[in-house]
């Protein structure tokens, strides 16, 4: 079939989000959307992906499966996997065949070993007309993700140098849906199974949902900034069996520097668990015909090779970052609130926000002190704030968090931030929360989510609801300018 790669023919791009998460949540087979080749009477396939029946659990492959009558129609295929430049790796080729196709066949630590860029991973399945030719190139691109969930707490363990090494402090992890306990995290100054002294932090899933998750848990010093911590992956099984890891200090290490590490004799971490559940969710993303539509796969290699790259490079670019936040590396003013402290860099806030820029440029208070007091936000949303400073990111956004954060962006004028908590609350509108999304609208002036607030309220019968009534008392104004707008766009459209 050597020939064949210059013939026309269709091209399926698969792209697997969250692949590390697979491996250890299902045994099923992920396949994935239906994709319809209209050359070939309209045949439809799936690309399927499973670690092998017929070797070990270490193996994984991927094969080709066509639907209803397509297992009659005979077609040539390649199968490949991509890696991280675009290039093609362990590709098979078949000739003549129809029905199942039984494609790439790779061990599973090829894919770990090579880390695979944002945790995806891609294949590709190229197919050709065993008779005759195609008339045109076409290229699908899919796309399924591995739902995760990623929930952020602090754990703060009260009276640290009085706990005994009996004693256990723990920290019930809860779904934001329906409050049920998911994880129980439990520190304990001695080890249950060496018996030694050391601070140890144990791990329970109480959920049958999570099978494998990610916990990474960053020690706060006394001024309230998390230093570099420790990132643990693990798996459960059936009989949910509890997991457990050491941290590299122990309690006295602890005591000798309680000023720094203990105010007020506490222990605080900030902690980051991601899980999966094993939801899976799919789409196709876009279909490309014809050849002056898109590139050769040479040149279509190339820019993923250089999108890749640039991909890359601002990954390590925010980590590096994050890296000056998180471990406070020559850092030169305090962001104080009523609770902690964050150390952070004038240079960076400067260049993020126009506000902070007038602060340190012009002749304020803050120009010449160490120290920005903030006393109208809590601590949560200063270090969601700084996260999104300095990393371009927003992590496990909530409507009660998401509100704050509207209001510290606002403040602050980081304009992107604002639109990105803006359009969190437009997804997330309903009758129990629109009244008080039109509230923060209309105090901060932002016609843009005040207009689809509005639009919301008309197209749902908000106006008849016991949140509607309550509104109008506390803002007779807003609520009357408002169904003011509703009467005029009526008469307009009669």
């Amino acid at each position: 079939m050597s020939s064949q790669d210059k013939r026309k023919c269709f091209t399926f791009t698969w792209t697997i989000e969250n692949i590390s998460y697979y491996w250890y949540t299902t045994r099923k087979v992920v396949r994935s959307p239906t994709f319809v080749i209209n050359a070939l009477q309209k045949s439809k396939y799936k690309l399927g992906f499973h670690p092998s029946r017929i070797m070990e659990d270490n193996w994984i492959y991927l094969f080709l499966e066509a639907q209803g009558n397509s297992s009659f129609v005979r077609i040539d295929c390649e199968f490949a996997f991509l890696s991280k430049d675009g290039s093609a790796h362990h590709s098979t080729k078949w000739k003549n065949r129809s029905r199942k196709f039984n494609g790439v066949t790779v061990s599973k630590d090829v894919f770990v070993a090579n880390k695979l860029p944002e945790d995806k991973l891609r294949a590709r399945c190229r197919i050709w007309k065993s008779d005759g030719e195609m008339t045109e190139d076409v290229q699908c691109f899919a796309r399924t993700r591995i739902c995760i969930e990623r929930v952020s707490f602090s754990w703060n363990i009260q009276n640290f140098s009085n706990l005994h090494a009996e004693e256990k402090c723990t920290y019930q992890m809860k779904s934001m849906l329906d409050n049920e306990v998911l994880m129980t995290f439990s520190l304990l100054l001695k080890n249950p199974y060496t018996g030694e002294d050391s601070i140890n932090i144990q791990l329970v899933s109480e959920s049958n949902k999570i099978k494998y998750c990610v916990f990474h848990l960053m020690p706060l010093n006394g001024l309230g900034s998390a230093s570099k911590g420790k990132r643990n992956e693990f798996s459960f099984s059936e009989d949910k069996k509890p997991k457990l890891f050491t941290l590299h200090f122990s309690k006295n290490d602890l005591i000798a520097i309680k000023d720094l590490c203990l105010p007020n004799d506490v222990l605080s971490f900030r902690c980051e668990c991601t899980f999966s559940t094993g939801a899976i969710s799919e789409e196709i993303e876009s279909i490309r015909y014809g050849c002056d539509n898109f590139l050769t796969s040479e040149q279509d290699n190339q820019c993923l090779d250089k999108e890749n790259r640039l991909s890359v490079s601002k990954r390590i670019l925010i980590e590096d970052l994050e890296s000056l936040l998180n471990e406070n590396i020559l850092s030169d003013i305090k962001l104080k609130t009523n609770a902690e402290t964050y150390l952070a860099h004038k240079n960076i806030l400067s260049a993020r926000s126009p506000v902070f820029k007038a602060m340190f440029s012009d002749n304020m208070k803050e120009k010449f002190n160490e120290c920005v007091d903030i006393e109208d936000l809590d601590s949560d949303t200063v270090h969601r704030m700084l996260q999104y400073v300095y990393t371009a990111e927003t992590k496990d956004l909530q409507l009660d968090n998401t509100f704050k954060l509207y209001q510290a962006a606002n403040k602050y004028e980081i304009l992107a931030l604002r639109d990105e908590c803006s359009d969190y609350l437009k997804s997330n509108l309903c009758s129990k929360n629109v009244c008080k999304v039109l509230v923060l609208a209309d105090v901060h002036q932002d016609v843009n989510l005040k207009t689809s607030v509005q639009d919301f309220i008309f197209n749902h019968d908000v106006v008849n609801s016991a949140e509607w009534k309550q509104l109008m008392k506390t803002h007779p104004k807003l609520t009357a300018d408002t169904m003011c707008l509703q009467l005029q766009r009526k008469s307009l459209s009669m």
